[in-house]
């Protein structure tokens, strides 16, 4: 069973953002802890203690929808369960749909910590993640991806075992089935990813361990579901638990789908390398065009001329000079452009 240790950073991660929600519930739908957004907003006359049920939260008609998902993880012995319900949004009355994952725990698989997400969010919400992931990486950028990609759900990995396990959304979203999924009960998501990709991620993975984890994981990289659908994910991974010699015994994190950036990239390189070639081309043809008028110049400047005409050699001369010499710069600033792009994509 998920330890409460094992999915604490989790817990920690809905404290601290908007974005994500949090509740724990008992088996009676008493609510035990909860983010400042689920339930009532209490008035100076309410009791610092009064309790605050499922019904307060969300709908009563979705207590069925959640006891149903709660008793069939249960009776099949798994560790969480996905859900999906009406949250109630005080003090207006309005509803939202939200998204859950509850995981069991306590033994007798009553008490459930919940982490949910809108479906459908309505403004920029601040994710808070720089206190899940400690420095991994510009917040900005954490929001971003976030905003705009799929969380495809949260994933363990203990280092000593070499055992890993997924949130069953991202078992999902890799093609299993909830009855494969309660039979197999851990999943790896390391089986999961490209061949050509697996040795960056163990070297990335390495250097965390072996900074202690000053140095953040953080690794884009490509997995295979078992239909052999590939997608791009980033993945931002936190060493929870270390032991006394300083050796990473529990380390956590969350995957985000980030295939359709990766397609806008690969198409911007391929267009970037195509307008490259094609500028490339018609520079150096107008450079030889302007080659061959200086050439024809140079033979009229041999002959006689009119002081009319020679006036006008000469400035035809000038203006085939200097265009000659703009498009030689232009051909050299493309090519050092072009060269800095390119260390960048390398550098990515």
């Amino acid at each position: 069973m998920q330890s409460w240790d094992s999915i604490q950073v989790l817990s920690n991660l809905a404290i601290t953002s908007e974005y994500f929600l949090q509740v724990t519930l008992d088996k009676s739908g008493k609510v035990l802890s909860s983010d400042s957004g689920i339930g009532p907003i209490p008035s100076l006359f309410d009791h610092k203690e009064k309790p605050i049920y499922f019904s307060d939260c969300f709908l009563a008609s979705d207590w069925s929808k959640y006891e149903n998902q709660r008793i069939k993880a249960w009776k099949s012995s798994h560790q969480s369960f996905l859900v999906d319900l009406q949250k109630i949004n005080h003090p207006d009355e309005t509803t939202v749909l939200t998204k859950w994952e509850f995981f069991f725990i306590t033994e007798d698989f009553g008490t459930c910590l919940g982490l949910g997400h809108p479906l459908d969010p309505l403004r920029p919400y601040n994710l808070g993640l720089g206190e899940f992931i400690d420095g991994t990486t510009n917040s900005n950028e954490l929001v971003d991806i976030l905003l705009e990609n799929k969380l495809l759900g949260f994933w363990d990995f203990d280092p000593e075992s070499k055992t890993d396990y997924i949130s069953s959304g991202l078992a999902q979203m890799l093609g299993y089935t909830e009855e494969e999924i309660i039979r197999m009960k851990n999943i790896s998501w390391k089986n999961h990813i490209h061949p050509d990709d697996y040795p960056g991620m163990i070297k990335d993975l390495a250097l965390h361990f072996k900074t202690t984890g000053n140095l953040p994981f953080r690794r884009e990289f490509r997995i295979i579901s078992k239909g052999n659908q590939i997608s791009w994910v980033i993945s931002f991974g936190k060493t929870t638990k270390w032991d006394e010699a300083g050796r990473p015994r529990k380390m956590q994190g969350l995957l985000i789908d980030i295939t359709e950036k990766k397609k806008q990239e690969i198409w911007m390189k391929e267009h970037h390398y195509f307008l490259r070639d094609l500028a490339f081309q018609q520079s150096h043809s107008l450079r030889a065009r302007v080659a061959n008028i200086l050439g024809i110049l140079e033979i009229l400047d041999i002959e006689q001329q009119t002081p009319e005409s020679r006036k006008l050699l000469e400035i035809l001369k000038k203006e085939s000079t200097q265009l000659d010499q703009a498009l030689k710069k232009s051909i050299k600033e493309s090519v050092n452009q072009n060269k800095s792009w390119e260390r960048g994509i390398g550098t990515e």
